[in-house]
């Protein structure tokens, strides 16, 4: 198994199985259609990227961040407002999704600049601009995956032991002035936040008071074994709707199809400071975050925040990020940077 891991391309099989499962349970709803035309085309661009010379992709990366940057500001002035957040550009028919972008731009240039060693600091900043514009549309979901990345980097720089101090003591002093001020000035809140913070922090708690019907209901599924409404049922909450639809068996498929991409990053990311190595790493925190975070939620353990389950989920800007990342990573284990 170990040697069959070590296959460059092996990464495809269980994200294909995946995919199979995902398309039976879409197969009777009106996302089948689109969701099938953007597999089709997130492996095209998979296979594009795993295939052409990075180096060329890195001499773009600041105009890539820039513009990543100015979509994430442009997403506000004139994004269409769904459900409480600006988060998408509609452009001749199209819907994009300009944190997905930030996130797929972000990735690589953070792995790059770790490896140039750049230091926290720059590289705090080069995250924390995308991070106010998505934190503005809102989307939550997004600046937990840029966070990740962040602090995915640690593995590789050295930081002095008092600037990570000084940083915990600043995080820690941030949190609380939120959770002070929530209690005590909620003017104050409101006028550093807005209106929304309310609502953002409604969802974060509401999943504690059993009154949620996405939480509810997904429960309800899966403990009863037999599907009812579940908004969402084809995106954030497809894993309770897959195992309370089919037998246990897709179950463990679907459970073993992960083990086998985890342990594929674990076994292949060595210890050695290169692109690669970190460009990986990063993924794979991602991945491992988006998956739990994703189940616990949908049986009610973690908050509602918009994180779909990776392979499995209804998407567009979200599918086709994921299989650029993974494109990119097939690309750096066949051609680490520098080569």
């Amino acid at each position: 198994m170990k040697k069959l891991l070590k296959n460059k391309y092996i990464i495809i099989l269980p994200i294909l199985i995946l995919n199979i499962i995902s398309l039976f349970f879409l197969y009777s709803t009106p996302y089948f259609k689109r969701h099938l035309l953007y597999l089709l085309l997130s492996y095209l661009i998979l296979f594009i990227i795993s295939k052409i010379k990075l180096k060329y992709i890195i001499k773009l990366l600041p105009i890539l961040y820039i513009i990543s940057i100015f979509l994430l500001g442009l997403v506000l002035i004139v994004g269409r407002e769904i459900k409480g957040a600006k988060a998408w550009l509609h452009l001749w028919g199209l819907s994009i999704q300009p944190s997905e972008i930030a996130k797929l731009i972000l990735v690589i240039y953070i792995s790059y600049l770790t490896y140039k060693n750049k230091n926290l600091i720059y590289l705090t900043i080069i995250t924390i601009i995308p991070s106010i514009l998505t934190f503005l549309e809102p989307d939550t979901g997004a600046i937990i995956f840029y966070l990740i990345i962040l602090i995915s980097t640690l593995k590789y720089i050295k930081i002095k032991k008092k600037y990570l101090i000084t940083g915990l003591i600043l995080i820690s002093l941030f949190i609380l002035f939120n959770i002070s001020t929530y209690f005590l000035n909620k003017d104050l809140l409101i006028s550093i936040y807005g209106t929304n913070i309310f609502y953002r922090i409604d969802r974060l708690i509401s999943f504690t008071k059993a009154d949620n019907i996405q939480t509810v209901n997904s429960l309800i599924s899966i403990g009863s074994h037999e599907l009812i409404y579940i908004p969402e049922n084809h995106n954030d909450f497809i894993f309770a709707s897959i195992i309370s639809k089919y037998n246990p068996f897709i179950f463990i498929s679907i459970i073993f199809c992960f083990i086998l991409i985890f342990s594929y990053y674990i076994l292949n990311i060595t210890k050695k400071k290169n692109m690669s190595n970190i460009f990986n790493f990063i993924l794979l925190n991602m991945l491992l975050f988006q998956t739990f975070y994703n189940i616990l939620m949908n049986i009610s353990l973690l908050p509602i925040i918009g994180i779909p389950l990776p392979f499995l989920s209804y998407g567009g800007s979200y599918l086709i990020t994921l299989y650029a990342l993974i494109g990119i990573s097939i690309n750096l284990r066949k051609n680490p940077y520098p080569e």
